[in-house]
């Protein structure tokens, strides 16, 4: 099944329309769920006609697809101005931001990061979502690089980001699975804090 957008939008308007049919799929799909939705029920929810709609997507899949792309920018800008250098002068500062990031701000809802682990596998697009992740090791990997000297000697920098990526991961990813209004609670932001302080801090 062809799930390639028909036609990107170039001007502001064109821009605004997709934005909204992109939205209106999220909507339907949190509240329908993938078999259920459709594209007249989108189209419905967006404000355009399904002529409109069918200009740059040619089915429903295709705005399953666009959904999860729309996702995954979102996160990785998210991210990436969360641990920006600006911010985050000391290492501190860049591991409270990152659990801010994971379960406190929200800046992809539960509900949203739910829907993109479901249907990424589902829609043949996983390779997405093993974007994001490599991308959000690199900008972990440099953040700790900035601030070599707060972290312990034995410590290896890619190594780290990767175990740390992988371990907020799974706790925010199990957390969305299983129990969303995990992610508001504030034990399990100040145990990660203290595991990822700990290692870093002492190497242990």
């Amino acid at each position: 099944m062809d799930v390639k957008p028909r036609k990107s939008p170039r001007q502001a308007r064109a821009k605004a329309t997709v934005d909204a049919i992109i939205e209106g799929t999220i909507q339907v799909l949190l509240d329908e769920g993938y078999e259920s939705f459709t594209t007249a029920r989108v189209a419905e929810r967006a404000g355009v006609s399904v002529g409109t709609l069918y200009q740059y997507y040619p089915n429903k899949a295709a705005l399953a697809v666009a959904v999860v792309d729309r996702c995954c920018e979102e996160f990785l800008i998210a991210f990436e101005n969360a641990l920006d250098e600006r911010r985050c002068t000391t290492l501190d500062d860049c591991i409270r931001a990152l659990v801010d990031f994971a379960f406190v701000s929200h800046h992809v809802t539960p509900e949203r990061h739910r829907c993109v682990l479901e249907l990424a596998p589902r829609l043949g697009v996983a390779d997405r979502t093993e974007v994001v992740r490599k991308t959000a090791v690199k900008v972990l990997e440099s953040t700790l690089r900035r601030h070599a000297d707060e972290i312990a000697p034995e410590i290896d920098m890619t190594v780290a980001a990767t175990m740390i990526e992988t371990t907020m991961e799974a706790l925010a990813h199990r957390a969305v699975m299983t129990d969303p209004a995990q992610t508001q609670n504030d034990s399990l932001a100040k145990e990660a804090t203290r595991l990822i302080t700990l290692y870093l801090f002492t190497g242990k």
